[in-house]
């Protein structure tokens, strides 16, 4: 495949035979590539690249491109909590994983879970894309 507009005069070779590699290795098209280069550096693109297109196959690229806007690549899993219809999903949800709801609530208890997402735990929780939620305290 022709390497169309890359600048590799001014890339470190270690770049340009990455490059080659990741083609070759897995198929990835070189104007991809460049388009990280651009927008994150070399460095990145030597460093994190695979588990950038690890990420991007695994939970899409925009939620990707976005948690990369602020924070490092490599604290994408950890952070993650997962993907949910909305905060106050979310909200539910971690209270049932923390053993705050049980089967013994009366039916007829109503807990606003949007308000308990939206008072307490935005403030420690980040929504990313449509409803990737990720820790802020890590």
């Amino acid at each position: 495949m022709a390497r169309e507009g890359l600048p590799t005069g001014q890339m470190q070779e270690e770049t340009q035979e990455l490059l080659d590699e990741y083609n070759e290795l897995y198929n990835w098209e070189y104007n991809d590539m460049v388009d990280f280069i651009k927008s994150y550096g070399e460095d990145d693109f030597i460093n994190n690249y695979e588990t950038y297109q690890r990420l991007v196959d695994d939970y899409g690229q925009e939620v990707v491109d976005e948690f990369m806007e602020d924070f490092d690549i490599e604290n994408f899993e950890d952070m993650y909590q997962g993907q949910y219809g909305s905060g106050a999903e979310f909200a539910e949800q971690i209270c049932q994983d923390c053993g705050y709801i049980t089967n013994d609530i009366p039916h007829w208890i109503v807990i606003d879970w949007e308000r308990t997402w939206e008072a307490n735990l935005r403030h420690d929780y980040i929504e990313i894309g449509e409803g990737h939620i990720f820790s802020a305290n890590y």
